[in-house]
């Protein structure tokens, strides 16, 4: 390259890649994965049957008999929910995430990062779904992933006073 190359070179803007390659990787590199879209319910839980106290109960006395039901300690706090996401639709108004009965407890708020980051998120979890209600606060709670989250983040601190 001589003198007035490398002078040329300044004045003309960098040429942009082909389409699909990255500056600085190769082009037959296979492509870098998007992260999964975050979300504010934790809804991982398997589908469980509706119990036999919660059948035939309309949303409001649901929410009630949750709170009469929970069997976890944090004791959750159940309500209907319409949780919005930040994009917007074909008309211009946002998109709902989710929309139905939610909860959320102290475990949720404390350990819903840690909990989102084991499933490749980057925003924490703040709200549980009915499902998971079913099946981890009134069921078993040793089944909740923030429950078990909060007992070991307690255990190992026990170890570390002693």
């Amino acid at each position: 390259m001589s003198f007035f190359d490398r002078f040329f070179s300044f004045l003309h803007k960098p040429q942009q890649p082909e389409s699909g390659a990255v500056a600085g990787r190769d082009r037959n590199a296979p492509p870098i994965a998007d992260p999964k879209p975050n979300k504010n319910v934790y809804d991982e839980a398997f589908k469980v049957e509706v119990p036999d106290w919660a059948k035939g109960l309309n949303n409001t006395e649901l929410t009630s008999q949750l709170r009469e039901h929970v069997k976890c300690h944090y004791a959750p706090n159940f309500g209907w929910k319409k949780i919005m996401t930040a994009k917007t639709g074909p008309d211009g108004n946002l998109i709902p995430e989710y929309d139905g009965i939610a909860g959320d407890c102290g475990a949720v708020k404390s350990y819903g990062l840690k909990v989102a980051q084991r499933h490749g998120r980057t925003m924490p979890y703040k709200y549980v779904d009915l499902n998971m209600a079913f099946r981890c606060c009134c069921d078993i709670p040793t089944k909740c992933p923030f429950l078990q989250m909060a007992q070991n983040e307690a255990r190992s601190v026990n170890m570390r006073r002693r």
